[in-house]
């Protein structure tokens, strides 16, 4: 097995849910609220706080990553236990003035998109992959904040 590779792939499995791609699932993530989302990185199942639920944009693209990640380095799926990815998520709501990131936030019409409220999520993320031979464990902690009711519209299918 290739340690260094599913090492990597725990680690980029936390920075892929912190990243960019997370945008198509903060309607979703905002009606759920603060508590703990698990996504099973192999099967895109999502469970929140312990409940199932339908899955969530972001684990459908993790989902894929991982499985074709794991194809191109030759690494059988069958090797592969379990690949979780736990997210401690802590919602609140803030004024405008009180954001600590600096991102940009634009509408399908390519304007400026703000407001006197914004979503803050303190994200924190913990994946696991499990083999026979060993456990890969990576930890990522990161803040998102994005104006109510943005972005517009989430993609349809839920992912891939």
């Amino acid at each position: 097995m290739r340690r260094k590779r599913l090492k990597h792939n725990a680690f980029i499995l936390c920075h892929m849910f912190c990243g960019w791609r997370l945008i198509n699932s903060y309607t979703r993530l905002a009606s759920l609220g603060s508590g703990t989302l698990e996504i099973d990185a192999l099967t895109a199942g999502c469970r929140f706080n312990g409940e199932p639920i339908e899955p969530l944009f972001i684990a459908c693209e993790v989902q894929h990553w991982l499985l074709a990640d794991l194809a191109a380095q030759e690494v059988p799926v069958e090797a592969i236990r379990s690949a979780i990815l736990e997210a401690r998520l802590a919602f609140a709501e803030v004024a405008s003035r009180a954001r600590v990131t600096k991102s940009a936030h634009f509408g399908a019409d390519g304007r400026h998109v703000g407001g006197p409220t914004f979503h803050r999520c303190a994200i924190a993320c913990k994946s696991e992959l499990v083999t026979d031979e060993a456990v890969y464990v990576a930890e990522y902690d990161d803040v998102e904040e994005w104006p109510d009711g943005w972005p517009d519209a989430e993609p349809d299918g839920g992912g891939r």
